[in-house]
């Protein structure tokens, strides 16, 4: 167990300082809307790989042929979500429909807190841990990117953005703890649930959040689809060595 909350400490690190990049970006400089997604595009490869090639199978082993409905729930549960807070992977100007200030704040923290239960539950079943943490790990930069870029359009200073980018960063460690604090011993049929569900959400962040942006009109297609198909590679080998 002590190992565990060492690990916590060292991914929630990771995560916070890319986040806290991927925030200050757009307060330095303004990357070209192709170069952003680029990065979003390596993401959602590799949180597909990660559902289809890691997760799902983990939670097959350990709750058969009750997968589905948990990996639904895990999906809808998001989808059902952004219907109402809906802010996505893109830059404040580009996307169709967000909302901005406070509720963009509130929107990504609960999204963020959702992430880290499922690294929570990838580390309770040995064989997940560092792959959830990787592809969390590559989708907070974009992410990090759109919410700062949605509040330097709300003209926020620059200290409340990093602020925001730094309060939604921390949701993931939080709620990767609680889980790890409340559920520590689970029995597999529980932690099977949880890593299906979480894998739902993967699945969800992945195609509804990120793959549009693969498949932008207005990119090389070949360069995104290329680099999708590194993320889900990456994935796939680190699979031949995890599994």
């Amino acid at each position: 167990m002590k190992t565990l909350y060492l690990n916590l400490i060292l991914y929630g690190f990771m995560i916070v300082i890319v986040a806290l990049i991927g925030g200050a970006v757009p307060l330095i400089a303004k990357w070209q809307r192709k170069t952003i997604r680029l990065f979003i595009s390596f993401g959602a490869g590799v949180l597909l790989g990660a559902s289809f090639l890691h997760m799902i199978p983990e939670a097959a082993d350990l709750i058969h042929d009750g997968i589905g409905l948990p990996l639904l729930f895990g999906f809808l549960s998001l989808y059902l979500f952004e219907k109402f807070i809906m802010v996505h992977a893109c830059e404040a100007e580009d996307c169709n429909f967000h909302t901005v200030g406070l509720s963009a704040l509130l929107g990504m923290s609960i999204h963020s807190f959702v992430t880290g239960v499922a690294l929570g539950a990838g580390m309770l079943a040995p064989r997940l841990g560092l792959v959830v943490f990787l592809a969390v790990l590559l989708h907070k930069f974009p992410e990090s990117f759109s919410l700062a870029s949605i509040l330097v359009h709300e003209n926020y200073s620059r200290r409340k953005i990093l602020g925001s980018v730094l309060v939604v960063a921390l949701m993931v460690p939080l709620g990767a703890g609680l889980l790890i604090l409340v559920l520590g011993k689970i029995s597999s049929g529980v932690l099977g649930w949880l890593v299906a569900f979480s894998g739902g959400t993967f699945l969800h962040i992945a195609a509804d959040d990120l793959l549009p942006e693969v498949h932008s009109a207005s990119l090389n297609r070949k360069a995104t689809l290329s680099i999708f198909l590194g993320g889900v590679l990456l994935m796939w080998v680190s699979h031949q060595f995890i599994a």
